[in-house]
């Protein structure tokens, strides 16, 4: 440590007109002598707190052992309880929005989620009754016309293509 204070520049004293001191400059060696000092640091704390863990779970009785184990196994499995209960809520929306000409299945979903956040027994007329009320509110939501993959944009607006496209290559070439 004594080799950084003897790097280190004493910019603390103050000019005349400044009462505040300025901050210490310090020199790259410092700098790289402090980095490497804090590394090294870093590790023995590291090593302090792993023996420390150890000590204390050497000092824990075997009932004390079980009962941590079965506090992390429960924590664990509300986990993955909570989990299957949101994969459990997503099949049900999907379930419900099918056949319904949603534009965007993504977005109903969301909203049904967060309709459905405060409702504690999530059930089949729960969820439809939920999508119901998002669809009425947003019917920007539902398509207004019956769309055929595949269709092209000529079903959609009742258009139909005035010249084939052989006609229409033909009439390129020759410059009509």
């Amino acid at each position: 440590m004594t080799d950084v204070i003897d790097n280190v520049v004493d910019t603390t004293k103050t000019v005349s007109d400044d009462t505040k001191p300025t901050p210490k400059v310090y020199t790259e060696e410092a700098y790289r002598l402090l980095e490497k000092e804090s590394v090294t640091r870093r590790k023995d704390n590291e090593k302090l707190l792993a023996e420390i863990k150890k000590r204390d779970e050497a000092d824990l009785t075997e009932a004390q052992k079980r009962d941590k184990r079965i506090s992390e196994l429960e924590a664990e499995r509300d986990k993955i309880l909570t989990a299957q209960k949101d994969k459990d809520i997503d099949n049900l929306i999907l379930k419900k929005s099918t056949g319904k000409n949603i534009v965007d299945i993504d977005a109903v979903m969301l909203f049904a989620k967060k309709e459905l956040a405060g409702v504690e027994d999530v059930n089949d007329a729960a969820v439809e009754s939920v999508i119901g009320k998002i669809l009425n509110d947003k019917p920007y939501l539902v398509s207004t016309t019956n769309v055929i993959p595949g269709d092209g944009n000529f079903k959609k607006s009742d258009v139909d293509a005035s010249k084939d496209p052989d006609s229409m290559f033909g009439e390129f070439l020759h410059g009509q």
